[in-house]
């Protein structure tokens, strides 16, 4: 059985972090979205068709042709217009059953399961933006309808998540796809053709599914993952004691340091003296946090500096993000903020927001930094 794994965008909504980097190599707690999903797909297919475009260089020499028992094979979609192109421009290597998913999502491997033995099908949750997805019409499990961001779905609306099941022989189908009113061609009007010959059934999710939509999404699921320390363990992440950080010989971990919660160290990490960390935090490798600094519930890059006495709170910061010594990063509910992204006002859904800083960032010595901001 094969996969296709569409990750070719540009991914705007995601800036800062993917101005210079695709959205599969965001790295989620400690390895990239992308590796996420090829863990989770890693014994149930044997082969992913990776639909790249937005430097897709980076993901190619990361990945190369191999993924544990998995073959990756590239696909160019030199053209970025929409999901049903990316799997046209798949299509020529598909053979068989596929299983179709987003590039930009974090699925589970027993629902990816339970949707591949089904046959034909949808994934689908009751989301709490059904405005912003593709709606399904349901007569039990078999899907009659589906509409693209409808105007007004009720609150309880089935929604698409981005991943499908289809048949080889269904792929002759996207011929028949039109540009929608956006110029794009969707995998939704792909499906609704497809109802039309065949049963598509909807398989909802009963582990979890993560979209990766906004920058701060990146904290929300590291958040997620470790709200329950049992599902991060069954995802293999690892979190670290501070016993077992002051033994490692690439990590210098400096006097009086205070650590709460999940917290996990990349190499060649300098902690200096008096630092407090309350989990959960991800610093990347070569990150220097300076003495008596404050890092809470805040994702990290690789390369990242935190001068003396700074603040960082519920933040992303990127790689090589430098915060001056004293420099305070402020921190919100995120339902008290409303951010611009590509001219749409956003209520973030996380307990609490500082900012997203992309890769260089400099913020000064002593300044504040508002909730909310994007750098």
């Amino acid at each position: 059985m094969q996969a296709v794994i569409m990750a070719a965008g540009r991914s705007t909504r995601t800036y800062p972090l993917t101005a210079t980097r695709p959205k599969p190599l965001v790295p989620i707690w400690d390895r990239p979205l992308l590796e996420h999903q090829l863990r989770q797909l890693d014994g149930l297919v044997d082969e992913v068709l990776l639909v790249v475009g937005f430097l897709r260089e980076q993901i190619e020499g990361r990945f190369g042709d191999a993924f544990g028992g998995l073959r990756l094979r590239y696909v160019a979609q030199e053209r970025q217009r929409g999901t049903a192109d990316a799997l046209l421009a798949a299509r020529p290597h598909v053979d068989a059953r596929c299983l179709v998913l987003n590039g930009d999502d974090f699925y589970h491997r027993d629902d990816l399961r339970g949707l591949s033995e089904r046959g034909r099908g949808v994934l689908v949750t009751q989301a709490k933006d059904p405005e912003n997805r593709a709606v399904v019409q349901l007569e039990g499990d078999v899907i009659t309808g589906i509409v693209e961001k409808p105007k007004d779905p009720p609150k309880d609306a089935w929604c698409s998540v981005g991943g499908y099941c289809v048949e080889g022989d269904d792929l002759r189908y996207l011929d028949e796809v039109v540009p929608s009113p956006r110029g794009e061609l969707e995998l939704p009007d792909f499906i609704l053709r497809l109802i039309e010959e065949s049963v598509v059934r909807a398989k909802s999710i009963e582990r979890f599914w993560l979209p990766i939509t906004y920058s701060w999404d990146v904290l929300q699921a590291a958040l997620f993952l470790w709200e329950d320390p049992a599902r991060a363990r069954e995802l293999g992440l690892v979190a670290e004691t501070p016993s077992a950080i002051r033994a490692r010989g690439d990590v210098t971990l400096g006097r009086d340091v205070r650590i709460e919660g999940p917290v996990r160290l990349g190499a060649n990490v300098r902690i200096g003296d008096g630092t407090r960390l309350f989990g959960p935090i991800a610093i990347g490798s070569g990150a220097r946090i300076a003495e008596e600094a404050v890092v809470e519930r805040s994702i990290l890059f690789d390369d990242v500096v935190v001068g003396a006495r700074a603040r960082v709170l519920d933040s992303v910061l990127g790689e090589r993000v430098s915060i001056g010594a004293a420099a305070r990063i402020e921190s919100c509910p995120g339902a008290e903020l409303a951010i611009d992204v590509k001219g749409k006002r956003v209520v973030p859904e996380i307990a609490r927001l500082g900012v997203v800083a992309g890769d260089g960032v400099s913020i000064d010595a002593s300044a504040v930094v508002p909730a909310g901001t994007l750098i």
